[in-house]
């Protein structure tokens, strides 16, 4: 069954890095996200709109696709955040963005894959039209982008609960500039993401979305696209701790997911997906290069509070796999 939820989004100061700030269908902060980046090889700075974030971090240097376990070698970073003091940021590999007042991402010892901590994102109950909110960190060190533009990527994660409406929503994405993209004589960002939308009897259904954010900004710097790839009867698990793996393939123009090392078909999207908001027929998600990768939570229509704990993030160009089981 092919299902074609149109729905429009807000999306502010959600790549940072390019400056691109956009907001479509309601009221964002209208607050400013500024932070430096620290990794291995050097900084990376940007300013937003859509709420506040601050750059910290850690990590190490060091891959996610299907693969059999451990840690590559060719891993950007791996990071079990053990390192860094509870309740405060995760470090200086990591630049920390939120919106909306009441979001907040933190290291925590209430829950934790292995070791004794991990990162805690929160966001508050959103209503009306104030209701983008998102509490992510994200990659943008000197490491990215990547040689051949493949980036792979793995988290386990613990989602307290998911939404039981049909809020579009976001744990993983990749964004950067499409190369050779023209939009009135100039190049524009795009966003890969894997999250989930539908409610349905047994939880949230997951899906793929591809959008550029410049659209939503004034004046427009980008086309519309808001394209959307649903893996029917697919929910996101929640209660428990989930390994959960991705690839975002920039020469393919290609994104897939595995969930506890089984790869999940149904949200594999190579080309195209099942429609795209501007109604563009079999359009294509032409991949950026990949600047930055996040993970935690974001969503763009009323919802109530969120909490989720992410552990073992490894980013990389290698199959990577789920770390031993606890």
């Amino acid at each position: 069954m092919k299902m074609e939820l149109r729905y429009c989004i807000t999306l502010a100061g959600l790549i940072a890095t390019f400056g691109v700030s956009a907001a479509a269908c309601g009221d964002d902060d209208n607050g400013t996200e500024s932070g430096s980046t620290t990794s291995g090889s050097g900084t990376t700075s940007g300013t937003g709109g859509g709420g506040t974030g601050t750059g910290t971090g850690g990590g190490g240097a060091g891959g996610g696709d299907g693969g059999g376990g451990g840690t590559p070698s060719s891993s950007l970073i791996s990071d079990d955040f053990e390192s860094y003091e509870a309740q405060g940021a995760p470090g200086t590999a990591w630049k920390v963005y939120t919106a909306m007042t009441g979001s907040a991402v933190t290291v925590d010892t209430a829950q934790a894959y292995s070791g004794t901590k991990s990162v805690k994102v929160t966001t508050p109950a959103s209503t009306g039209d104030n209701n983008y909110k998102s509490a992510m960190i994200q990659f943008t060190g000197d490491a990215l982008p990547v040689e051949g533009n493949v980036v792979r990527g793995r988290m386990m994660f613990f989602l307290e609960s998911a939404p039981t409406t049909d809020v579009h929503w976001t744990f993983i994405d990749g964004s950067g500039v499409v190369p050779g993209s023209d939009y009135m004589g100039a190049e524009y960002a795009a966003v890969y993401r894997y999250g989930g939308q539908m409610a349905l009897d047994d939880g949230n259904q997951m899906m793929a979305n591809y959008d550029t954010p410049g659209y939503w900004s004034e004046p427009k710097t980008a086309p519309q696209t808001d394209c959307y790839h649903h893996a029917e009867g697919v929910v996101v698990p929640t209660g428990k701790w989930t390994c959960v793996e991705f690839s975002f393939d920039g020469p393919k123009n290609e994104m897939r997911l595995w969930l506890d090392g089984q790869e999940v078909s149904k949200l594999t999207m190579s080309g195209t997906g099942q429609g795209c908001v501007s109604e563009v027929e079999n359009f294509t998600w032409s991949a950026p290069e990949f600047t930055s990768i996040g993970f935690g939570w974001e969503s763009y229509q009323a919802d109530d509070p969120r909490t989720m704990w992410i552990d073992d993030v490894v980013i990389g160009t290698e199959p990577i796999g789920c770390p031993p089981a606890q």
